[in-house]
């Protein structure tokens, strides 16, 4: 066995070291057997082939391009905002710091593959909900719900990004994990970052909107099947997701690998389903998650190959594939000057997203 600490790897070396100690050298993800309602375990996520690299934030725009929207965003944000439109996102965010201990949901539910023919009975759709103060329509395509059990403690890129020591915006240095106890209840969290996205959205008149809807993700290989429920994500009125948002209330440097692993899963199970869709345009999208863990916000982006959804989609190992999560971060919530840096950033990944 493997202790739930044990960073998730970062390269194809150590990915192998650890399917080695656990012993899954011969397995794929459709090989793996999983029992209803299973917790997200580290043998799946090894065998979902998904390595990590980490990066400050100021390497994100060398690695995600957004040269055409940023200048337009940086413009918006020199203009004249109406008055207490940032008012609701900084009390939320004033909150996330002052509140208790809690445990974090783990947002993935494992069931073994169905393989009858048996029709079952669909639950209700939940609604798609948006503060009341965006115009903009939300996605009309709800999932349906399910409880989500909670996690216990349990390649190379072509992308010659140098790695880097922690973001000057961090506010965590060794030791600090006790001045920052997790949150007490997710919702905050959740509210802080969506209020957050919606107040640099809400006067441009996009085509997208940020929704805080909880939506269900499937991934389904030969023996079983998982299920990844986000904290929100950005749409387009058809549906389509641009871009997951996923909150926890601790702090990365605390849960980070069971953090990670939770993500990976999100981004699975987003590619496979875009990859059954009928619109060729939702397979070739960038890939991003929006996270904030307690009072940080990290930006992390898939790299992947078809090689790697070919994998995915039958289990062959014979080119030894791996999606690669960059990792960007953190940017600090309570530091105006990083504010200031990401806010025009999230606005250019929003106008950006317009546009696939």
């Amino acid at each position: 066995m493997m202790d739930s600490s044990t960073a998730v790897p970062e390269t194809p070396r150590e990915w192998q070291e650890q399917i080695n100690i656990m012993g899954l050298s011969t397995q794929t993800i459709h090989d793996i057997q999983l029992k209803s309602a299973s917790h997200v375990s580290r043998e799946q996520y090894l065998l979902l082939r998904v390595l990590w690299v980490e990066y400050i934030n100021s390497e994100f725009l060398r690695f995600f391009k957004l040269d055409q929207w940023l200048p337009v965003a940086k413009d918006n944000f020199a203009r004249p905002i109406p008055e207490g439109t940032f008012a609701p996102a900084r009390h939320y965010q004033l909150h996330v710091s002052k509140t208790e201990q809690s445990e974090f949901s783990n947002g993935v539910v494992c069931t073994p593959k169905v393989h009858d023919t048996r029709s079952r009975t669909k639950a209700a759709q939940l609604p798609i909900r948006q503060p009341d103060f965006t115009s903009t329509t939300p996605p009309m395509n709800p999932s349906q719900g399910f409880e989500t059990p909670r996690i216990d403690d349990e390649a190379g890129s072509p992308f010659q990004l140098s790695l880097s020591p922690p973001s000057q915006w961090s506010t965590i240095q060794p030791g600090d994990e006790f001045m920052y106890p997790p949150t007490k209840n997710e919702q905050i969290v959740n509210t802080a970052l969506l209020v957050f996205l919606d107040s640099l959205t809400l006067h441009f008149g996009l085509s997208v909107s940020w929704s805080l809807h909880r939506i269900a993700l499937t991934a389904e290989f030969a023996n079983a099947k998982f299920e990844a429920r986000t904290d929100g994500y950005l749409a387009d009125p058809k549906g389509d997701i641009k871009a997951i948002i996923e909150v926890k209330p601790v702090l990365r440097q605390k849960k980070g690998p069971q953090i990670r692993i939770q993500e990976s899963h999100q981004i699975v199970a987003g590619l496979l389903t875009d990859f059954k869709s009928s619109f060729p345009a939702r397979k070739n999208k960038p890939r991003i998650i929006i996270s904030q863990d307690r009072q940080e916000i990290y930006i992390s982006v898939a790299e992947y190959s078809a090689d790697y959804i070919h994998y995915l989609q039958t289990g062959d190992i014979r080119n030894n594939t791996f999606m690669v999560m960059h990792e960007f971060g953190p940017w600090n919530t309570n530091s105006a000057g990083s504010m200031a840096e990401l806010g025009p950033i999230l606005l250019a990944i929003s106008l950006n997203a317009q546009n696939y």
